[in-house]
């Protein structure tokens, strides 16, 4: 999955992650199943705050192209999982 952030105009950040990742998965470059970054590690590629790629991944869980799925680590910790659809 490739996000780039170059040429921000106004609208905020999580609104152009969310419209990246749906164009990639209307184009196939995302497939169904795939699993998406955390939203911290994005956060961390992209230099954003995390809470603006958990709010795309809300925003696209919301419109049916992501599916969010709760686990366990291999320390039993809760883990998200973010999956396409």
């Amino acid at each position: 999955m490739d996000i780039e952030l170059k040429g921000i105009s106004q609208d905020p950040v999580y609104a152009h992650v969310r419209e990246q990742i749906e164009s990639q998965i209307s184009a196939n470059q995302i497939h169904s199943g795939e699993v998406l970054p955390s939203p911290a590690a994005l956060a961390q590629k992209l230099s954003v705050d995390k809470g603006e790629i958990q709010r795309a991944y809300f925003e696209l869980e919301h419109s049916g192209l992501v599916k969010k799925e709760i686990g366990k680590d291999f320390l039993g910790h809760a883990k998200t999982t973010y999956r396409v659809a």
